[in-house]
Parts: C-alpha cells; structure tokens; sequence
C-alpha cells in the first residue's frame, strides 16, 4: 500500500472512531525496516487504523486508556497503549508498545498522531529558529500530502492555528527527549489535518521488540495566535530544572551591550569600526569576531589555530578590546570536520555522523573550495579533544567568551555509524554527547561565555548567549506575508534565560570578503545598494531588538560612520544602541506579553538576497508587499512595570495604535525612531 492510500485509511479509520481527549483523535504509526537495507523506499510504515482492533477505556477520573492489538507484519499478541490524563484544557500522553514479533526493526514511532477538522485558513506554527506561522495551500494538496515537515530543536511543540476557531497544539516534555523529534502536518481526508510527532528510535532487538516513549507531552485545544501557543509551554518549561538554571546565571557584561558587530578579519580592520561607534554612541558594544583563523572560512575547520595574523597582533588586539570595555568573542565551528582535508582520517572519520545508507552527513558551504564540511556526532573524541584544547587557547587570549558555531542548531538526529557505541538511529546520544562536551568546555575555562547558533532547549543553561537571525527572514529564505510569517516564538518562552543577539543588517549591502578566496569570485561592480534597498537595512535593524534580541550590524566597516551616503542608517544605528541601553529591564531582562493587535500604516518594501558565496552579479529580490513600517513588542520588566516598544523603520512619520491585553496606546513617530510606553499605574 502506497503512502497516500495508507494515509487516507487511516484518516477513515480515526475518523469513524468514537473520539476522546478534548475531542481528537488520536492514533500512532510505526516505521520498520530492515537496517542493513540502505533503501528507504523498502521502509513499511504501519499506523493505528491498520491493526485488528482497537478497545478504549475511561476510568472515574477521565483517563482515557486506548490498546490496539495485533497486526500481520507485528504478531498476533502484539498491544500498543495510549494513556490520556485530563489536565488544564487537553490531555497528558503516555505511550508504549509490546510483543512485537517483526522481523524488521522498529525504526521510527509517530506518536501522537492528532486528527482534527480544519479550515483553509489553519495555519501551521512551528520551532523553525525563533518560530515561524505558514499558511499552506491546503486546497492544492492531496490526501497525505504533507504541508509542513520539521524536525525542531530549539522547543519542543508545533500548533495548528485557526483564525476563528480553536487550534490544536502538541509538545513533548521532559528532559529524555529522543533525538530528531520530528513534526509533520498533513492534509488527510477531506477537510482533516493531522499533526504527527515522529521518534527515532534506537534501533535494536529490545526496542523493537517493546518500547516506552521515555517522556509524557500534552495534546490540547485553544483559542488565540502562535504567542497563546509559546505561553502554553513557556508556563512549563519555567517549572524545569534547566530553564532555572539557565534564568538564574549572571550574564556579566552581556547585561550591558547595546550593539554587537558581527565583523570579519584581522584586528584592525574589525576593532576599529566598533571603537569609533562605542565612541559616538556612547554605549557599551560588542564584537563577534571571525575569520581571525589562518584557513578559509568553511574550510579546513577545526584547524583554527594560529592566527591569520602574527600571534601578538592577535593577542594585542583581544587586549585592546578588554581595555576599551569592548565584549569580544572569537569565532570557532563547535561540531564540523572538513572530510577533503588531508587530515580527515585523523579523527574526522571516526566521529562522523552517518546517514542510514552509509553516507558521511555532510554539506558544502563554500562553493569556492568545493570542500564540505562533516557533522561530528556526540561521540566524537578526537574531535571534541581537539576543539577544547583550541577553546583553552583562546581563552588564554584574554577573549570574554567564544563563539561554538552550530552546535545549537544541528547537534541532533540519527547517526548510524556502525562504528559507535552507541545504537543505530536514533535516542538520546546525540544531546547526552554534545552536553558532556560543551560542559567540558565550560568546566575547563571557569569564567568564560559561551555562544552557539539560534538557541536550543537541549543547550539552554550551558550557552550564555545565542546568534539569532531569523527577524531577517526575508534575506535569508525568502518568505514573505501573507502565507509566511517569522515570529519571535523562542523570545516568548525563553527570554530572558539566555541572551540573544544578531542580525545580517549590512549598511552598504555588501556581504563581506574572504582575501582566501580565489580573487576571480569576487564582485567588482558594486551597486549603490542603499538607494536600490532603500529600507531594508533600516527593517533588519530594528525588528530583532523589537523582538528582545541585542543589536547587531554584519561587516561595518569604519568607513560605513565616515561616508555621507550612511549618514541617516548610521543615526539609526546610534539611536537603536541608545534606546536598547536605556530600556534593558524590559527588552534584556523582561517577560514578553502577548503583542495584542497594532494599526499603523504598511509599505511595500524590497529586499537584496544575497549570500556570502553568491556567483559574480547575481542576486535575488524578495518583496513584503504590505509591511507594517511599525514594529511592536510588550514586556513585564522584572519590578513589574509593563511597557511597550514601537519602532518606526520607515522615512515618513508614522501613527499607531495598540490594542493589547496588558496595554493599549497611540500616538505619532518621527521617521527611524523608538519609543516606550510604560502602562500607568491606574491601567
């Protein structure tokens, strides 16, 4: 039976199924294969509607117990049971299996499989970076069609948004999650939708043969938008032990940065740029330096060290920053092997990640050198040796904390090298490695911040600070309103536990340059981007700090605060630093508050996609057709005192008005300015 025939019987089956749980149904499915079978298509998938039958039980106190038994390809004797504890609004899970007789392995669980009726208006809101609400074609698609397929790491929950009606929200909790939680909305039959949180399992004769999804995790309905979702699960996750201890470190002086410059190269072509703003502005700035390594960049990592310059230039650099009150942090990758350097063979191979066919996982990220780099899995040792020792010498240089790249937003997933200790597949190897590693790190070098890419649930208390770039959505994937809307979900349930900072805000447009890099690759006709992209610079700025996260400019060059073409972007500038410093107890330390419903007007606005390996002269356009040109955000500071943000990006003076729960104003901005607005204490 095909996928999309499987999908529509089991759609059948749950549907014609007496409901329960808050009035959802729900199912599971199970994946088999065979694990020396490098094909996935010989993969069977076997779902809940599929077995012989199916009993369901309700206890005096609401809870729901469903058992399925028997199947053709499982045995007759086996039982799978779903437990449904009423709790506030929905329903606890728990789910096991057993005397499964299959000859294949049990590779990946798909539970909870959530059925529920669906408009064309259902939105999909989901952990991709900081969030992300797309709203798919639903009409287009065809029965078991998936519309929205993630695999999320930084929280652990997806949520079907119904404008009018009531959405549907599934998580996971617990601390023993399984490795690449992987969550899929599709289309069923007619006007149905289902979520479906997918497993990878260990693969092994025990867990095919009986497993217990080793954590519970609610399935409810409600009412309201992706913010009413992040509250649902940011009012558990505050009871846990690592949102505690990541909420209850000092953040020492990233407290007081008010603008972060994401800058490339040797000492003084990045220090000076940032001492000349920390001057005019007269804040507290930091610089997350790279390409400070003799090799290329996205190449021949994790051979960091020595430096591109002479060692003492580098060292006297780091000491200039310290004595000028500037936070640097150096960058390294935290988790890549580059497998067409001479020295994969030395401890590249060995912690590889492996995809199920026997492939090395890998990606080429520069085109120029045609090298790819390979992920490390948490067991890794001569990688993770290695990588400590570069942070020891780092820290040596006096740096305020170092940069781990990617460990946030890629140490996850299945690994099925064979070599390993650990099973095949999925569980929890990846997280427990890569946990032991990064508190190595920090142990070895007391005093030091780490920072690492996006933020992640399962990293939260061991990094003090995270690059997130996704305000920048429209430069970096492309998507625009109405069908696709980046959201700061991340913010809403974890701020302000760890510090978040970034953006690709580039004045001139002109990502930077490499001098590693073969000279025929680089642009030699600039155009005069700021008049082509007029606000984009302006947008990229100013929608992270709305959202809580430090400011940050990619590649400022001293030159950028000397030419007249800049003069009102680099005003900006001063005036986002100068505003974020004075209003830290809301947007550094506060609690985001539902954003209500703003009025202002909208712009049409374009935007230069443009990456940092783009061939000579090409480049794309994406447009927001209706931007709001006011960005808002609504904060509780830690004394209590709830005020709003308003940032008018645009050239034009612009009135709003907010209609908040917690806050409602109005007013008039000038052209490219901030405002608060504390509530009055009479409300």
């Amino acid at each position: 039976m095909n996928d999309v025939k499987r999908a529509v019987c089991a759609g059948l089956a749950l549907a014609c199924a007496a409901t329960s749980a808050d009035g959802l149904d729900i199912g599971f499915r199970l994946q088999l294969g065979n694990p020396d079978d490098t094909n996935l298509a010989h993969r069977v998938e076997v779902t809940s509607a599929e077995l012989d039958r199916m009993t369901e039980t309700t206890n005096a106190s609401g809870v729901v117990v469903r058992r399925w038994y028997g199947h053709r390809l499982l045995g007759a004797d086996f039982v799978a049971e779903a437990t449904l504890t009423p709790t506030d609004g929905g329903v606890e899970y728990a789910f096991a299996y057993r005397n499964c007789a299959s000859k294949l392995s049990v590779e990946r669980l798909g539970f909870p499989d959530v059925f529920f009726p669906r408009t064309n208006e259902l939105r999909i809101f989901y952990p991709h970076q900081q969030g992300h609400v797309t709203w798919p074609h639903w009409e287009s698609l065809a029965p078991g069609e998936t519309a929205v397929h993630h695999y999320p790491q930084g929280f652990h929950f997806i949520a079907a948004l119904e404008p009018t009606g009531e959405g549907v929200y599934v998580d996971q909790r617990g601390t023993a999650r399984l490795e690449a939680t992987e969550v899929a909305a599709l289309q069923g039959v007619g006007r149905t939708a289902h979520l479906v949180s997918w497993h990878d399992l260990p693969v092994s004769s025990e867990s095919t043969r009986a497993f217990r999804l080793p954590y519970p995790g609610v399935v409810r309905q409600f009412r309201g938008d992706w913010f009413e979702a992040c509250r649902i699960y940011r009012d558990w996750v505050r009871t846990q032990p690592h949102y505690r201890a990541a909420a209850a470190r000092p953040r020492g002086q990233l407290a007081d940065v008010a603008m972060w410059f994401w800058n490339r190269g040797r000492s003084e072509k990045v220090i000076a740029p940032v001492e000349r703003f920390r001057d005019e502005a007269g804040v507290p700035v930091a610089l997350d330096w790279y390409w400070w390594h003799r090799i290329s960049y996205d190449t021949d990592f994790p051979h960091f060290w020595p430096p591109r310059e002479p060692e003492s230039d580098f060292r006297a650099g780091v000491a200039r920053c310290r004595l000028g009150g500037i936070y640097v942090q150096p960058y390294v990758n935290g988790m890549t092997w580059d497998c067409d350097n001479p020295t994969w063979d030395e401890g590249g191979a060995q912690g590889a990640v492996m995809e199920r066919d026997g492939r090395v996982r890998k990606y080429l990220f520069n085109r120029f050198t045609g090298h790819s780099l390979a992920y490390m899995c948490g067991e890794a040792p001569r990688h993770q040796a290695h990588m400590r020792q570069v942070v020891r010498t780092l820290a040596g240089c006096g740096f305020d904390g170092v940069y781990m790249d990617m460990i946030d937003n890629a140490a996850w997933g299945p690994c099925w090298n064979a070599s390993h200790r650990h099973p095949r597949g999925g569980g929890t190897h990846m997280a427990e490695g890569f946990r032991r590693y990064v508190g190595a790190v920090r142990k070895e070098n007391p005093g030091l911040q780490l920072s690492s890419e996006d933020g992640c649930e399962a990293y939260l208390e061991l990094f003090d600070s995270v690059i997130s770039l996704y305000a920048n959505g429209e430069r970096l994937t492309g998507a625009t309103a109405p069908r696709d809307v980046f959201v700061p979900g991340f913010n809403a349930i974890f701020h302000p536990c760890v510090t978040s900072f970034g953006s690709f805000a580039m004045i001139d447009g002109i990502p930077a340059w490499d001098e590693t890099w073969p000279a025929e690759e680089r642009w030699t006709e600039e155009r005069p981007w700021e008049k082509l992209f007029p606000d984009q610079f302006a947008v990229e700025l100013s929608r992270g700090p709305s959202w809580g996260i430090q400011p940050c400019v990619h590649n400022f060059l001293l030159e950028h605060a000397e030419d007249p073409r800049f003069a009102d972007d680099y005003r900006f500038m001063i005036e986002t630093a100068r505003f974020w410093h004075r209003n830290r107890p809301w947007l550094l330390s506060g609690e985001m508050l539902s954003p209500g419903r703003l009025s202002c007007p909208a712009q049409r606005v374009a935007f230069m996609r443009r990456s940092t390996y783009a061939k000579k002269g090409e480049f794309a356009t994406c447009v927001q057709e209706a931007l709001p040109t006011v960005f808002h955000s609504v904060w509780r500071s830690p004394d209590g005192r709830v005020a709003a943000v308003f940032v008018n990006w645009s050239r034009e003076p612009r009135v709003f008005r907010l209609e908040a729960p917690d806050l409602m104003a109005a007013g008039e901005l000038p052209a490219r300015t901030w405002k608060l607005i504390e509530r009055k204490e009479d409300g």
